[in-house]
Formats: C-alpha cells, structure tokens, sequence
C-alpha cells in the first residue's frame, strides 16, 4: 500500500468508528425515530463516511492496491471494481442497492445479465412491500444517460405502474432528477425503454411512489450513447406472418410474438434484414433481441454486415458467424467501429426462418477531441466538407474522425482491444478481417419452403 492510501484507509476507518453508518432503510422504527431527533449532524456524517469510502475506492483503482475480504467488509457489501465498459449496457455488473429485500430477491439481479422475467428463474430482484421502495444501481463514474431498459415480470406485472426512474449524482434515488413524469408498463410487454435525454449522474434508480407497493426488477440496463437504429428504415428478403421488418428498429423489444414487436421471414435460402441508418457511421455495437418464447435455436448461427453497399452480402462482416448462447435473448456484437451506412443480419443456409424482435446500433466510445486529429485545429469536425474523413497524425491515437462529427473516434481491435489497428483502403484505421474457416462455415441440409413450414405454429 502507498503511504497516502494508508493514511484514507485510517481515516475512514475512524470515521466508521465514530459513527458506524447503517441505513435509515435496514434501522428499526424505533432507531429511526430517534436518529430523527437526535441531531442534524449525524447526515453529514453519514455524509462524510461515504465520501471517504469513495476516496479509498480511488486509491485502490489508481495504485492497484487490494483489499481483503475482511477489511471489505468493514465498508459493507459493496462490489469495488475498475470501471471498464465492454458493453453498451453500461449498468451490467455493477454494484446495486435497494430499499429492502424479500424472497431472496437481492438486488444484484437486476445488473446480471439473466433478462428472464419469470420469477422462477432466479432473475429478479424484490423489496417488502413498503412505502416508495427504491433501487439504484453505481455506475462507477459520472455517465450521460441517453436511455434506460427496463425488464418486468410476466407476473404480477402491474405491481411496476407507475414508477418513476432517477439519475444523478446523490445515492438518495428522490433527490436526483427524474427522466420525465411517472411511467407506465404496457399490460402486454414485459420491457420499456425509458428515454432520460442525456441527463448525467453516477447513480440511475427506480423507485415506485405510493404507499404498499413492492418493487420488483428481472433487468435493468443503461446506455449512454442513442440507438442509431431507432426508427431508420429497413427491408427484409421477405415477409411472413406479418412480420414486417419495420418491427426491427421500432424501439419496442419486447421478445414475445404476441407482443407485435418481432419480424419474421418465410422459411428460404440466406434470408436477411437490413438496416438503413442514412449516412455511414462508425458502429461499435451492434445489439440483437431473439424471440424468447419459442424457436430460439432459429437465429443460429448468423453474420452482421456493414458497409455503404445496399446488398447485404456484399458488405464486409463484423467477425465470423455469431450466435447467442442458449437460455439468452440478447447478444451485444462488438464490430471495433467498422464503418458503413448499412448494417445487415443474414443466417447463411438452406431452409432458415429470420425472426429479430430488436436490432440496436450504438457509435464507438468518443475518446479523442478533434484538436487531436489532423487539420481540424479550432476548427471542429462540422466545418469539413461532407463525405470527408481524416485521421489522426499519432498511430497511438488509431482515432478516425467522421464529417459532421464533433469527436473523432478510437479504434479498438479484438475482444478486449488487445490486437493493433491497420490502415484500410481509404486510409482509415479499422480492423483486420477475420478469415472464414471451416469451423466458423456451417452447412444446412436443403429443405424446401413448403417443408420448412409445415410443423410450424406460433
């Protein structure tokens, strides 16, 4: 340990000897009612504590400094952590809070990655029934919100309505502002994406105003940045069961048939969906909902495309062929800021239905300012011509900067950014192409339409 982080280590360790902290939320009645009279001084020290657990969680994410489970223990229950964001979900895995817990229903599941909304699948969280019960998740750092995910149980699914969602700086969910008016979840979907404008905090919360009520999450999930896809045109190879391609990028991801929210493709050969996002962009994620109530298996394996080039298979593929692992509706596809103004999700085969019932794009994280990338000097990425792209006058940047954009754009190659950029056609940096081998190739037996369809049922 460094002598500094010796020295905040004793101090909050004082401090907690002082006045051990304990949440009105965990305090009997009784307790609070006295902590109530006793004297405004014990918030600020409440206060205080928290802040110095905030400093010590520095120290150790700056010098590398462990803890052990015991002196962990002395700040509580907190999960610490160096803040990496390797999703689009900014909120997955992190550490969480809520008013109470019932049923086993422990916060921590409303950020681990099980969508399930069926209570017996250990997925969602639960508080007692109480007076405006509450649930927050840390982010870590300051993060803008663009949006929220929020996924309800299938049963007892009014429990939700009205709930409010809160983000800002404060760990008291109420006293951070509120991403527009009370909200209501639709009787017949199981997710709502609730839109927070780019409101900025560490801290995102639900909390249900009222009396009797009892809070209960099977997923949330925060994005800072806005889905591209949202409400861009597309087209399909083909249409069936009403399955429009429109549904795709409707904002409605709710993973059932019923809900009206999923496209569907008659039983072909290479069936495809195809997103229009109107000018050429650098795609980071590309996020796909699979249907959840049945036929799974059906989207396995497929391939994402993205370039400038209307034909879906004529444009490069983000990595080889994909599928979502068994018992998920949802994969996030890291495409390292591949570029194009089209992203497409084909299945390569004989026979294959292509159903999706949400396809998400989300731009690179903005790493560079554009004083850094050549030529823009006080100038800023709009007062180029547009169709025009530069790069950044340091390999080390690897930094593309696109027309028309405020901040130019790191390139990261590899799953965890491990392998080197490399200069493309148009001078670019992008990532090397990953050849297509026999393990990654996977042959279909032919099957008519006809045949295709003729067990099938929704």
């Amino acid at each position: 340990m460094t002598r500094h982080f010796e020295f905040v280590l004793a101090l909050a360790l004082l401090a907690g000897a002082v006045y051990p902290a304990k949440s009105m939320a965990q305090q009997p009645e009784e307790e609070q009612q006295l902590n109530k009279d006793a004297s405004p001084d014990i918030e600020e020290a409440e206060m205080l504590l928290k802040e110095l657990e905030d400093l010590v969680k520095k120290e150790v994410m700056a010098g590398n400094n462990s803890i052990d489970d015991h002196m962990a223990g002395l700040f509580g229950k907190r999960t610490w952590s160096p803040v990496n964001f390797r999703d689009p979900n900014v909120a997955l895995g992190r550490s969480t809070y809520q008013s109470s817990t019932g049923h086993g229903g422990v916060s921590a599941r409303a950020v681990d990655g099980n969508r399930s909304p069926h209570w017996g699948h250990n997925s969602c969280t639960h508080t007692n029934e109480e007076k405006d019960p509450w649930w927050y998740v840390d982010l870590g750092r300051h993060v803008t919100v663009d949006h929220v995910t929020i996924v309800n149980r299938r049963d007892c699914s009014e429990r939700i309505t009205p709930f409010d969602v809160h983000v800002g700086s404060s760990t008291d969910v109420a006293r951070n502002r509120r991403c527009g008016g009370h909200h209501h979840f639709p009787p017949t979907e199981t997710e709502k994406v609730v839109n927070c404008g780019g409101l900025g905090g560490r801290y995102v919360g639900i909390r249900l105003p009222g009396r009797r009520r009892i809070l209960t999450l099977c997923e949330v999930e925060v994005y800072a940045s806005p889905n591209l896809a949202l409400g861009k045109p597309t087209s399909q190879s083909n249409v069936e069961l009403n399955g429009f391609a429109s549904r795709a990028t409707d904002g409605c991801r709710d993973p059932y048939w019923g809900s009206q929210c999923c496209t569907h493709t008659p039983a072909e050969a290479d069936p495809w969906l195809q997103v229009d996002l109107g000018r050429s962009v650098r795609v980071q994620w590309v996020v796909i909902m699979n249907r959840a109530d049945c036929c799974r298996e059906r989207l396995n394996p497929f391939a994402v495309h993205i370039g400038n080039n209307a034909r879906v298979v004529q444009n490069p593929r983000c990595g080889g062929h994909h599928t979502i692992p068994a018992g998920k509706d949802k994969d996030a596809i890291n495409c390292n800021g591949m570029r194009g103004r089209y992203v497409g999700i084909r299945l390569p085969g004989y026979g294959r239905i292509l159903t999706v019932c949400e396809v998400e794009v989300y731009a690179g994280t903005v790493t560079k300012r554009t004083s850094e990338v050549r030529e823009t000097e006080e100038k800023g990425c709009g007062e180029h011509e547009e169709g025009q792209s530069w790069v950044g006058d340091e390999e080390e940047h690897n930094c593309n900067c696109d027309a028309g954009e405020e901040f130019c754009y790191k390139v990261e190659c590899g799953d965890d950014g491990e392998k080197k950029p490399i200069k493309g056609e148009e001078g670019m940096w992008t990532c090397e192409e990953t050849e297509e081998t026999e393990e990654t190739a996977r042959e279909f037996p032919e099957k008519t339409m006809e045949n295709g369809m003729e067990d099938y049922k929704e």
